[in-house]
């Protein structure tokens, strides 16, 4: 049986590394107060669903996952990530995991963990080279939430987008988004990459402070798309503190618990189910093959699954985050 430990780092908005029995490193993003199994240090929502799927599946590989934060939200994030992975280094971890945010960081840190002869496997692709990728159909996602809506509205009907904060998967869902909207014959009424309409912080209050902007400028609406659920949590705040509610048609992405709560309430009409147990699964599977087969993987990127719209007829059958995978408590820090 291997004995690894795999570092992970990630979330929009922190950076974190993970340990595998081989060990494993991984930076991750994280801005969020834990709402997944409500454990101590969890990592928000998302990701903590992303990281138990990432953790099972390593476990029946016998890899053992670690967490390591850094806060993204601070001005030297960069450094900060590049130290957490220089810990995972010195550490002895068997591997990095990284979600990227900017494709062009930590370029730095991982040359110097690849030329120690560490793998580094990535949530979403960057620019500098890695021994693998799960790339997200973040483009496709905003167009297809977008025709949902569309088939809601009447034709020329007038809607807006929250954006995101500027990172991969985000630009590319809005980006998405927008050429969905305009595509199907809908009219934009704003600019989703302006900074008044977007919820950088990518955290339910942000969410809340890009709406209440946006409907202060916008008196009358027919649609809106929040680009995540986090941001439509806060959105809805908005529209009630408004008087708003029930103006418009949503759709938001993630497919988090909470979100389809909303949509079985009537408070939204879908939210896109990204699978998100799956993405972190896929992950795995590339460092199996990497660390415990032996494969080279020479720079490998897969596609991560569509997913699926949960909507008002179809949210009988969604499956919560927590019971998709075995629960493994996450361990964070590098200590024995």
């Amino acid at each position: 049986m291997i004995a690894q430990r795999l570092g992970f780092f990630e979330d929009k908005r922190a950076v974190a590394a993970h340990g595998f029995s081989s060990r494993l490193a991984f930076p991750c993003r994280i801005a969020r107060p834990p709402t997944v199994r409500q454990e101590p240090g969890g990592l928000g929502c998302c990701l903590d669903a992303l990281a138990h799927g990432l953790a099972d599946r390593l476990q029946q590989s016998a890899i053992e996952l670690r967490t390591l934060t850094v806060d993204v939200r601070r001005a030297d994030w960069i450094e900060g990530q590049n130290r957490a992975i220089q810990r995972g280094i010195e550490a002895g971890v068997d591997g990095l995991i990284l979600y990227v945010l900017d494709p062009l960081q930590p370029a730095r840190a991982v040359e110097a963990a690849r030329q120690r002869g560490l793998p580094v496997f990535t949530f979403e692709r960057p620019r500098y080279p890695v021994t693998a990728s799960l790339v997200y159909p973040n483009f496709n996602h905003g167009v297809y939430m977008a025709e949902y809506l569309a088939s809601l509205l009447p034709a020329a009907a007038q809607v807006a987008v929250i954006g995101g904060p500027e990172v991969i998967d985000d630009i590319e869902l809005v980006m998405g988004i927008v050429h969905g909207v305009k595509h199907s014959g809908l009219t934009l009424m704003n600019d989703p990459f302006e900074a008044r309409y977007r919820n950088l912080d990518d955290v339910a209050e942000g969410g809340r402070q890009a709406a209440r902007r946006l409907l202060a400028d916008f008196s009358s609406l027919a649609g809106l798309i929040p680009f995540n659920d986090e941001t439509l949590l806060g959105t809805l705040d908005a529209i009630e503190e408004a008087g708003r509610a029930g103006e418009m048609k949503m759709v938001s992405r993630n497919g988090s618990p909470k979100a389809v709560e909303a949509v079985v309430a009537g408070r939204s009409h879908g939210t896109w189910d990204i699978e998100i147990t799956n993405i972190g699964a896929a992950v795995g599977d590339l460092v199996a093959r990497a660390l415990v087969d032996g494969e080279d993987l020479r720079g490998e990127s897969r596609i991560a699954g569509l997913g699926r719209l949960i909507t008002p007829h179809n949210a009988h059958t969604y499956q919560p985050w927590t019971q998709r995978v075995p629960y493994t408590p996450l361990r964070e820090g590098l200590d024995p």
